[in-house]
């Protein structure tokens, strides 16, 4: 079912996509309608499943985690087979993304560990179940990874809010407290405090600070939400870079130049055959290769080529898991 969007529904997403957490007073002055119609139209985009999550961005770099992603070509794989995969790695705890892709590679997925050690035991108990479907992998280790807010709901002439998982910046150790709060609010970030403090036993003021002093010292990068473009006919293309005579300031160029388009959600600086990959939601693939092109065109010195995916779907996706 494809939901229609008007104005109003679009200024709300776009609100909710720099700061999930947002109150239902911050969004209604912003969007200037009443509490009670942010409150319907939020539910009613949730219950269209517009929005698929509320989303926290720990700084899951600074906790201790690597991100690791692998990406499979699968053959012989029946649709049974493809589920029986996707079931797997979801019941793992340190996967915290799967998407299903056509083009490239035909699954993707994601594990926070805390060691390579780590990862190849979870990487290792997956390839003994599944391996006979696999015809080619590969493995990319995540030096850099950039979220943006979606600027395409309604003014793409808007100042890119950005987001990080502390990838650059010193480690950090958390108590058990502030861990419990963590571990619910990356799954909802909209809890409400006497719905946290009920489930970890604290007061909702003791919830409150403890989540003002996670912002203060950026284990908190931000709050999104987790949006299916496809109710709303936009796809998801994730694009594979190859640089050649890369250098740093040009690489900056690169970044600042990407950052600033619309339509991009998200940019990831990689250690794979490639060098960054890039996500965009478009409505047509005409839109997503044009801006391809016009960033080759642009950068023609610094990229040999890229290759594509379009993401059918996205069963896991979370930034944080019970690893730490």
């Amino acid at each position: 079912m494809v939901v229609k969007l008007d104005l109003k529904d679009k200024k709300i997403l776009y609100e909710l996509d720099k700061n999930s957490r947002a109150n239902l007073k911050e969004i209604s002055k912003k969007v200037r309608v009443s509490k009670e119609v942010v409150f319907h139209r939020i539910n009613r985009l949730v219950n269209e499943n517009v929005i698929v999550k509320f989303l926290t961005v720990p700084a899951t770099y600074r906790l201790g985690l690597t991100g690791y992603k692998v990406y499979l070509r699968l053959a012989n794989t029946s649709k049974k087979d493809l589920k029986k995969i996707i079931g797997h790695l979801q019941k793992e705890k340190s996967v915290y993304h799967t998407s299903v892709c056509k083009g490239r590679w035909d699954l993707i997925f994601g594990i926070w560990a805390k060691s390579n050690q780590d990862f190849f035991t979870v990487y290792n108990i997956m390839l003994d179940k599944f391996s006979k479907y696999i015809q080619e992998k590969e493995l990319s280790i995540t030096v850099e990874n950039i979220q943006f807010n979606r600027r395409w709901f309604y003014n793409d002439n808007l100042t890119p809010e950005e987001f990080t998982f502390g990838e650059n910046e010193e480690k950090i150790k958390i108590n058990k407290e502030d861990k419990k709060i963590l571990d619910l609010i990356t799954l909802n970030s909209r809890m409400k405090l006497v719905d946290i403090s009920e489930k970890i036993n604290l007061s909702p003021k003791v919830v409150a600070y403890r989540i003002k002093e996670m912002e203060k010292k950026k284990i908190i990068r931000g709050y999104k939400i987790f949006l299916n473009p496809q109710t709303i006919k936009f796809n998801t293309y994730k694009s594979f870079v190859h640089f050649k005579n890369i250098n740093e300031e040009r690489k900056k160029e690169f970044i600042n130049y990407c950052k600033n388009l619309p339509n991009i959600i998200n940019m990831v600086t990689t250690f794979a055959s490639w060098d960054m990959e890039m996500m965009f939601e478009t409505q047509k693939d005409e839109e997503y290769y044009k801006i391809m092109d016009d960033i080759k065109e642009e950068f023609n010195d610094i990229i040999k080529f890229y290759e594509s995916v379009l993401m059918i779907s996205e069963p896991t996706h979370k930034y944080l898991v019970n690893a730490i």
